[in-house]
């Protein structure tokens, strides 16, 4: 069965290369790319997904802006992971109590390590701030 995943970036060359690199790393994952906030709301109105992977800093609103207008529909959601290039990101992906982000430029290593439980294990996706343990042992 499929996994649903929504990546949300507004760079476009960045966007393609990352869907690249999650079918590289993944099988049987259908993967909806969207490039800004809106397009993101509104395909997760259409569409359920298992995961949602969004740029913290999207040009039209940010990513947090994002994650609170998906909270504030009272829905369940699914895993958020934030990615960005900014050097506050696991301060900022806490303050918006997401699943767990990834650092731009984003390898191999670093996205297996943060995805592999939500990817390989369908019981830990839930939303909220699940994968903190083991990305702390990154740092």
């Amino acid at each position: 069965m499929p996994i649903n995943v929504l990546v949300v970036d507004d760079n476009r060359v960045f966007r393609d290369s990352f869907c690249e690199l999650l079918n590289a790393c993944y099988d049987h994952l259908q993967i909806i790319p969207a490039g800004d906030g809106s397009a993101a709301l509104s395909l997760t109105r259409q569409i359920s997904f298992d995961l949602i992977i969004l740029d913290y800093e999207l040009t039209s609103f940010s990513g947090g802006d994002v994650v609170r207008r998906l909270r504030a529909r009272g829905t369940a959601l699914p895993p958020i992971i934030l990615i960005s290039a900014h050097p506050d990101l696991p301060v900022i992906a806490r303050l918006h109590m997401v699943s767990g982000y990834l650092q731009k430029p984003v390898d191999t290593a670093s996205l297996r390590e943060v995805l592999d439980p939500l990817i390989r294990q369908p019981q830990v996706r839930s939303a909220g701030p699940t994968l903190w343990r083991i990305q702390e042992k990154r740092q």
